[in-house]
């Protein structure tokens, strides 16, 4: 299957038998806690910030927003940015904050983002990294996929080329889209990596998904910190941990933000490319 670093994150529930006896495991709830998505970027597309607060495994429903906390993101050099939430009432931005005065990271500026929830201030500093240019996007018609489709008429790639810098250290995070929607080959994949295993430059690297004549495909390509990287490893050991004998007992993952939040502050540059699918053969 095709991947970009990929982590194919698969929630799994392991049942005990005794041989004689049913053991019955008594799951315990945890404590709540807050959960912060927070992302600025040098563009604006993306800057936002999202609080939420943890369910037990077996809740269900929608996680409960937070909506009275004071969220505030400041820099290096001494600009204070405001943010409120969901200033136009958005139904589908519940628990999600906006910047009371819109502006863009810049690269090479450090910020901190500042929340105050429940009695509690959380922190989280990052510098944001420049990102490569992404050179171009090409239509490869696959032979296979049109013999067998995984879905009746889409059996295009999309292959992305761009220069990876090699004068410095970088992580990257990838996001693919088909005509305007959020792309996946599975619901729970994570598509990131860093330079060591790009080698140099980025050739022939596949999106996700195959594409029908007429699709319009983005590629997003963002920078991250090495924060980043190890908070999507971690995620995809918790979330990949079959409960096995040798297997590690489950941990949160390793969060840039302080006195115990779950989540990241994802700070980083973002390049985007868009490519209309037209039938290269």
């Amino acid at each position: 299957m095709k991947n970009i670093s990929k982590y194919i994150i698969l929630m799994m529930v392991a049942l005990v038998f005794a041989c004689e006896e049913t053991i019955n495991l008594d799951t315990l709830s945890s404590p709540s806690k807050v959960v912060i998505e927070a992302i600025i970027t040098d563009t604006d597309d993306y800057n936002y910030i999202k609080l939420t607060k943890s369910r037990d495994f077996y809740s269900s429903g929608a996680p409960e927003f937070i909506s009275n906390a004071a969220v505030k993101v400041t820099d290096n050099l001494g600009n204070e940015f405001n943010y409120i939430h969901n200033p136009n009432a958005d139904p589908a931005l519940k628990g999600v904050y906006l910047p009371e005065t819109p502006y863009l990271g810049v690269v090479g500026r450090t910020y901190t983002m500042t929340v105050f929830a429940e009695g509690v201030e959380y922190k989280a500093t990052e510098t944001l990294q420049p990102v490569t240019a992404i050179d171009s996007l090409t239509v490869f018609f696959n032979q296979d996929e049109f013999d067998d489709p995984e879905d009746e008429g889409r059996y295009f790639e999309v292959l992305f080329y761009a220069e990876e810098p090699q004068d410095r250290t970088d992580y990257y995070l990838f996001k693919f889209y088909r005509n305007g929607e959020l792309l996946k080959d599975n619901d729970t994949d994570i598509y990131y990596s860093d330079d060591k295993l790009l080698s140099g430059r980025i050739d022939d690297l596949p999106t996700a998904g195959y594409f029908a004549e007429g699709d319009e495909v983005k590629v997003e390509m963002y920078s991250m910190p090495r924060s980043g990287f190890i908070f999507y490893n971690d995620l995809s050991t918790l979330l990949n941990n079959d409960g096995g004998l040798f297997t590690p007992p489950p941990a949160n993952p390793r969060s840039n933000i302080t006195n115990g939040a779950l989540g990241y502050f994802h700070v980083g540059s973002m390049v985007k490319e868009s490519i209309v699918i037209v039938d290269p053969r």
